[in-house]
């Protein structure tokens, strides 16, 4: 027996819950695991609560920012961003760039000051990661903290890098003034006062929870093995099917096209040559109430992670509990191996030479969790190629949304932009009864 629906969307993450919810009408969201989220799915234990990575809630559009609050009925609790920068043996605050001469040896201070001061500024003619970098913040800043730290985060040689999405990223120097701002649309990178939401009850997972009451329809464990464009029929692989008029999609763009049938190989190919980093984040469980701090950036190669959130630190219900989550994220690629049973001693070594935790033992749980589709990488021929696959899939009536939709480095609040619009613009083309 085949489900009829007009529109199907795979995937509910943010981006695949965003469409839905501005589609209504007869819209069907299927998602392959036992709870909705996707990456922002919250891992529960002995009363701790972990996220996969660290996440906080930021958004520069007032419009996802009025829709969140409303469907958590005002429980955002915002606070103001705490992130250190762990260099040279000591921790100051982020970033690093603004922030370098706190660090206690003269000499690093006095290369980061006379690099930043000769530095040309001019970015323009920028045509990788490693040339920004050095153009805008000099050889001191950049080969003390921004190269190594990037090529930790990036698992590969940061040349192959565009630079497109640096001006959201890449936070300025102590030189320059800027800020996040929540209302004019357009993401600036986060600063030390920026103010960060979470929900004030359980993990990152209950902004988009709060969706599923006001979209038409979801079934959870189900995947979609295939699907067929002509007959416009997905087919899951226990054999249910569903008949569609128009599908979204945030699928990795890899793994869609060749559940696509008919997909042709040139089109295969594009998809082929996108490129991701994977991560492993390690789920560490404390026996007790740890300090303030949260997050660190760590560009040290010694130390497996790039980034260390203390998720206790996101609202004050998690501050309260008896035990505390820390997450290690470590980026993963071909060209980055690393012994993966060495991260969470390591890790545990590293907080406690911080002082963090006053010995391993503190440490009472311990677990990981893979993500191979983490972040999508900015290579140059990203664009073109992502404007064949999509044009293409367009053709049959597939829309795809979403970080691995579109295959950009966007947060959650960014994925549910890009829904609610895309369910706008296909409400419209497809005479979606929404009512």
């Amino acid at each position: 027996m085949i489900r009829e629906v007009q529109a199907l969307v795979i995937g509910g993450g943010p981006s695949g819950l965003a469409v839905a919810y501005s589609l209504q009408g007869d819209t069907l969201v299927l998602e392959k695991e036992s709870a909705v989220g996707g990456l922002c799915r919250s891992i529960h234990h002995d009363g701790a609560v972990f996220d996969i990575g660290g996440h906080s809630f930021h958004t520069p559009h007032p419009e996802v920012y009025d829709l969140v609050q409303d469907l958590l009925n005002g429980g955002l609790y915002q606070q103001q961003r705490d992130a250190r920068v762990y260099s040279h043996n000591t921790l100051i605050p982020y970033p690093f760039q603004r922030f370098f001469d706190r660090i206690p040896d003269p000499a690093v201070v006095r290369e980061c000051a006379e690099g930043l001061e000769s530095a040309s500024g001019d970015t323009a003619g920028a045509d990788n990661l490693e040339a920004y970098l050095l153009a805008k913040f000099g050889r001191g800043i950049a080969r003390h903290f921004l190269l190594p730290y990037n090529r930790k985060l990036w698992a590969r040689d940061i040349r192959q890098i565009s630079c497109e999405w640096t001006s959201e990223r890449v936070a300025a120097s102590k030189s320059e003034h800027e800020r996040f701002d929540h209302k004019s649309g357009q993401r600036k990178p986060l600063q030390p006062d920026t103010q960060v939401g979470y929900p004030r009850e359980g993990g990152f997972e209950e902004i988009y929870r709060s969706f599923v009451p006001h979209i038409p329809a979801l079934e959870l464990n189900s995947p979609i093995a295939r699907i067929d464009p002509r007959a416009r029929v997905a087919t899951g692989p226990d054999g249910r099917q569903y008949h569609w008029e128009f599908l979204v999609s945030t699928i990795p763009l890899p793994a869609l096209v060749r559940m696509v049938e008919g997909t042709p190989s040139e089109i295969i190919a594009l998809a082929d040559q996108l490129e991701y980093m994977s991560l492993r984040v390690e789920l560490l469980l404390a026996g007790r109430q740890l300090g303030p701090i949260q997050r660190i950036y760590v560009a040290d190669s010694d130390v497996p992670p790039h980034k260390i959130a203390f998720n206790h630190n996101s609202s004050p219900r998690l501050r309260a509990k008896p035990h505390h989550a820390i997450m290690a994220e470590v980026s993963l690629s071909e060209d980055k191996p690393i012994d993966v049973n060495q991260i969470a001693p390591r890790t545990i070594a590293f907080l406690c030479d911080l002082g963090i935790l006053d010995s391993p033992r503190d440490i009472v749980w311990q677990d990981h969790v893979d993500v191979k589709y983490a972040y999508p990488v900015y290579t140059h021929h990203r664009p073109a190629l992502v404007r064949g696959i999509k044009d293409w899939l367009a053709r049959h009536h597939i829309y795809t949304v979403g970080r691995f939709g579109d295959w950009e480095y966007v947060n959650s609040d960014r994925c549910v932009m890009r829904g609610l619009a895309l369910g706008r613009s296909l409400r419209q083309k497809y005479a979606v009864d929404g009512r």
